[in-house]
């Protein structure tokens, strides 16, 4: 009973009630319990926190008992990550690992470190890394007395994965039934399943699966009724609330929502309740709010640039508004004014006429308020997207940063190069993500006819494909195949090739997790070169595939990215003479074919 309340607790910030039955390796159950409750007081002072917790491990090592000992770091650690203090939640984590390594030594409890680990990382919006630590806490919890917690460690990864990947939650939950199946006859199967169930039926729920939400509620119902144990799954209160919307009870739903004691899990929830009512708007709102619950110091200081971008957009929306009424003041009054001299000089047949002009000129008008509607919310689509993609990377740089600047850190040589690797990441993630603004930004006002020059076609092929260094060459092969000869020549803009080439690879990365990405390079006809990029990815479908070339376009909104590149590579293309396409017969994943002029 104690470890596995160990492992949920390492898993999910979900309150957990102490009995006297959870407390039974001690000669002093009383105090044990009297202690344990103390460290778990909902306290907000570090200092008292951290005091009970020293005085409840000290008491836990003079008893022999490890699991409660360590049971005291992850008191620590969870302190931390509640109030989104990253470094000190790392601080401690560290701490925990040289405990385990020098003083306090215990296989059982060394699945730990990864386990909180992959806690840290999930705060900070490192969901990759996140994951591989929860993987990592499973190799290690294999064959040592907490080997019963596994199932919950799945569970752990699918919750990790529910805001922003339902699908993946759900290969996560399906892993967890797996684990469960395998000792039908623990005490705690049924009560496990009804909850596997219920979290289930959220992701079927997020993906508007609601024959199959309603069939995995139905389960998780039947197997609550055979648990035969006095505690219960920690998302049956979930289940409950997603029903209730399900059943017509928005607000009741809501209020329940209100009540959940994890703030992240009380955000999303609002969010997909919200959504299914049609209330997006107050969905975005709730969303925005996790964001801003998810900043370090850093975010919070993005945020503040952003709310004063957002004022000064607003402030010129306010300044064009006024313009607009001004010219339709304008307008109308010339209207009635070429009217009123119409009416001295023409007959009813030029008054018919005119009218008929200005039925067209409100028509027109319309159009163009209709454009520019589409414009505001484009720039508000934009505003939110590059909130958003810049921000947990920037998060992920300066916690990293911070780690790796401590004089007092312990991480060893491995655990460095993976930091390296995700601040170096990240950091090219927005690097890229300016490139492309800028790139957007520069193409209306340049001339890139006037600023070609005499380009080597294979060589620029080969600058492309050295700087893609985030590729992993154990899944991915990268191939480039040129059909032409080393010194094969083109008159076209230069930079913008490269750049091309750079988001159309980058675009096979981002949805190829295996097999190979290919760059071909050959001449067509005697004025024309083609430059293939062709992927084994998942694909693109002929829905998606009609609006795959306009901005802000996206084929999985789960992906990272704003919807630029495509959109930039086809417009730039067009300027330089030729032209980019997706070639709808090659269906083992997606092939792009970049046409341009040679003279």
């Amino acid at each position: 009973m104690r470890r596995l309340k160990t492992i949920i607790l390492t898993l999910l910030a979900i309150p957990i009630t102490v009995s006297a039955q959870d407390m039974t390796l001690c000669t002093d159950s009383m105090l044990h319990i009297k202690l344990t409750q103390k460290m778990w007081d909902n306290n907000d002072d570090r200092a008292t926190v951290y005091h009970a917790t020293e005085v409840f491990q000290a008491h836990a090592a003079a008893e022999g008992d490890m699991a409660s000992y360590y049971n005291g770091w992850v008191r620590k650690i969870v302190y931390e990550l509640d109030r989104m203090n990253i470094y000190q939640a790392y601080q401690a984590e560290q701490g925990m690992k040289k405990d385990l390594a020098t003083k306090h030594p215990c296989r059982d409890e060394e699945f730990l470190v990864p386990n909180m680990l992959g806690q840290i990382y999930n705060q900070c919006g490192y969901i990759d890394g996140a994951l591989r630590e929860f993987k990592e806490a499973i190799r290690l919890v294999r064959g040592t007395k907490h080997e019963d917690g596994i199932p919950t460690l799945y569970l752990g990864m699918a919750h990790i994965c529910i805001g922003e990947n339902p699908k993946e939650a759900l290969k996560w939950i399906d892993e967890e039934m797996k684990e469960l199946n395998r000792h039908p006859d623990h005490e705690r199967y049924y009560r496990n399943l009804a909850n596997a169930y219920a979290f289930k039926s959220m992701a079927e729920f997020k993906l508007g699966r609601m024959a199959d939400f309603v069939r995995s509620s139905q389960q998780s119902v039947e197997m609550e009724a055979k648990n035969t144990t006095n505690s219960h799954g920690s998302f049956l209160p979930y289940r409950v609330i997603y029903a209730r919307a399900y059943n017509g009870d928005i607000q009741g739903a809501l209020a329940a929502a209100d009540s959940l004691y994890n703030r992240k899990d009380r955000l999303i929830v609002r969010s997909d309740i919200l959504n299914y009512a049609g209330d997006h708007q107050q969905a975005i709102h709730s969303m925005r709010q996790l964001m801003h619950l998810r900043d370090s110091i850093t975010g919070v200081m993005i945020a503040e640039n952003i709310k004063q971008t957002e004022e000064e957009v607003q402030l010129i929306e306010a300044r064009e508004l006024t313009a607009r009424k001004m010219n339709v003041i304008l307008f109308v009054a010339i209207i009635l004014a070429l009217s009123f001299i119409g009416a001295l000089i023409y007959n009813i047949r030029s008054r018919r006429r005119h009218q008929k002009e200005l039925e067209q000129k409100n028509l027109q008008l319309n159009i163009a308020n209709r454009k520019a509607s589409e414009a505001d919310r484009m720039k508000a689509d934009f505003i939110r997207n590059i909130s958003h993609e810049i921000r947990t990377p920037l998060n992920i740089i300066y916690g990293f940063s911070q780690v790796l600047t401590d004089p007092d850190m312990t991480a060893d040589e491995k655990e460095r190069h993976l930091i390296a690797d995700a601040i170096g990441k990240n950091t090219q993630q927005i690097t890229s993500l300016v490139n492309k603004i800028l790139a957007l930004s520069d193409e209306g006002a340049r001339d890139l006819l006037a600023e070609r020059k005499d380009v080597r076609c294979v060589a620029v092929c080969q600058e492309v494909l050295a700087v893609m260094s985030h590729l992993n060459p154990q899944h991915v092969e990268l191939q480039f195949e040129p059909q032409v000869t080393e010194d094969a020549i083109m008159y076209t803009h230069g930079d913008s090739l490269k750049q091309m080439l750079g988001c159309l690879l980058e675009n096979a990365v981002k949805f190829t997790e295996k097999g190979y990405i290919k760059l071909i390079v050959k001449r067509v006809s005697d004025n024309e070169i083609c430059f293939i990029v062709e992927d084994t990815g998942c694909g693109i479908s002929e829905e998606d595939a009609k609006n795959i070339f306009e901005r802000f376009s996206k084929v999985d909104n789960f992906k990272q990215g704003l919807g630029l590149g495509l959109a930039y590579c086809h417009e730039t293309s067009q300027k330089l003479g030729g032209n980019l396409t997706l070639d709808n017969t090659y269906t083992n994943g997606a092939r792009f074919v970049l046409s341009l002029p040679i003279h």
